[in-house]
């Protein structure tokens, strides 16, 4: 938990360190203001963290669940939210057959739990009671703030490459602009694969949160029957994918047969993706850590290791 914490920390203070070098840089070289930079990236961030919950509601086939529906899982989420000490978040349901979940809001206090109709349809409650304590996880990290912050920055050096490569002839300084622009598309091509990194390490975290919260055995059931059986039921929209708990993009499609699971079957399809080299090598532009990585680190929770 504790070499968690640090990697993140690391990757964090190496995001932002990329992120005020490239603007001291370029903000001394073209005797720009340093405070007109910084404000520029401010603006950026908060328009995306405050347009960032409408635009996740408008492109889901999402709506909020009333009191009335399903009394099980709002007792469900009430129980966890006190046993987490994390505030209730509202729920919502999302019209797809792909099992899933994830949270998003401007704050722990402003978060919606958005759990798709496939999900409920999949797991069993002890898995979705898992499920639901990993979201939870990420209220508890303020991961949606987090994610939406570091985020801005690969758009941030993007869109500074792309201003100083299209600057008119006449404005450039020399043959020297359009070597900060590369210098500036190579911070936007790092700090994304940062920025993947992040994602990956908070998904762990949330994972361990989800365990000391309900049981790992009940995540790793989980995890088997939506990242397993999820190619066949892709998500619609794989814009947010992110948000979610299993990548919709990059999930083996192993298990015809979800429903109920052998412990054998579930090794058989640990050591399948573990062998697989081309996973492996491009799990660097994933969003989640491969699956079976996530159950190993979840087992070794379960042992007490």
């Amino acid at each position: 938990m504790i070499k968690l914490w640090i990697s993140m920390s690391l990757t964090l203070l190496l995001l932002f360190g990329i992120l005020f070098a490239l603007l001291a840089f370029i903000g001394s070289y073209f005797n720009l203001s340093g405070y007109m930079l910084v404000l520029m990236a401010f603006l950026l961030v908060f328009f995306q963290w405050y347009t960032g919950p409408a635009i996740i509601r408008l492109t889901t086939r999402m709506r909020m669940l009333k009191k009335n529906e399903y009394p099980w899982l709002w007792e469900m989420v009430k129980r966890l939210s006190k046993k987490s000490n994390v505030p209730m978040p509202r729920l919502a349901i999302v019209e797809t057959s792909s099992p899933n979940a994830f949270v998003f809001g401007r704050t722990s206090k402003d978060a919606t739990l958005a759990i798709t109709k496939g999900l409920i349809q999949t797991l069993n409650k002890d898995e979705l009671e898992a499920v639901v304590a990993h979201e939870f996880g990420h209220i508890k990290h303020k991961d949606m703030i987090v994610m939406t912050i570091v985020g801005a920055i690969p758009i941030l050096a993007y869109f500074i490459a792309r201003s100083l490569l299209f600057t008119p002839t006449d404005e450039r300084r020399g043959g020297n602009t359009l070597l900060f622009a590369s210098i500036a598309f190579m911070v936007y091509v790092i700090s994304n694969l940062l920025v993947l990194a992040l994602s990956r390490l908070r998904e762990y975290y949330s994972d361990y949160f989800s365990a000391t919260v309900t049981r790992p055995s009940s995540l790793i059931n989980a995890l088997v029957k939506i990242v397993y059986g999820l190619a066949q039921r892709r998500m619609e929209n794989v814009g947010i994918r992110s948000f979610y708990i299993a990548d919709p993009l990059t999930a083996p499609s192993e298990l015809s047969v979800v429903q109920r699971i052998s412990s054998s079957e579930i090794e058989r399809v640990v050591q399948r993706e573990k062998k697989n080299v081309f996973m492996k090598l491009m799990e660097i532009f994933q969003t989640h850590p491969l699956t079976y990585k996530r159950i190993e680190a979840l087992r070794k929770l379960e042992k007490g290791v």
